[in-house]
C-alpha cells in the first residue's frame, strides 16, 4: 500500500505547480495520456484479480493524471 500511495502522490507536485502558475511549457501531454491509459489498465487488472491495492492506487493515480491532462488542455486552449 505504501508504494501504491507514493505512486498516487508522485505527480501531485506537478499538478500543484500547474494550478498555481499555469505554467505548462515543456509538459508532454502525450506522456500523461500514456500514463493515464496505463493506470486505467492496471486499475482494471486490480479489479478483475481482486487486488484492492492495485485497483485503488491505480485509479487514484489515473484521477491525478486526468486532472493534469484537463488543466493542460484548458490552459492551452483557453489560456487558463
Amino acid at each position: 500500500w505504501a508504494v501504491g500511495i507514493v505512486n498516487v502522490i508522485a505527480m501531485l507536485p506537478q499538478l500543484v505547480r500547474i494550478i498555481r502558475t499555469h505554467a505548462i511549457q515543456g509538459l508532454s501531454l502525450e506522456m500523461f495520456l500514456v500514463y493515464f491509459l496505463i493506470q486505467i489498465a492496471f486499475s482494471f487488472e486490480g479489479f478483475f484479480t481482486r487486488n484492492r491495492m492495485l485497483m485503488v492506487c491505480m485509479a487514484l493515480s489515473a484521477i491525478v493524471s486526468a486532472t493534469v491532462i484537463g488543466f493542460v488542455i484548458w490552459i492551452r486552449h483557453f489560456g487558463g
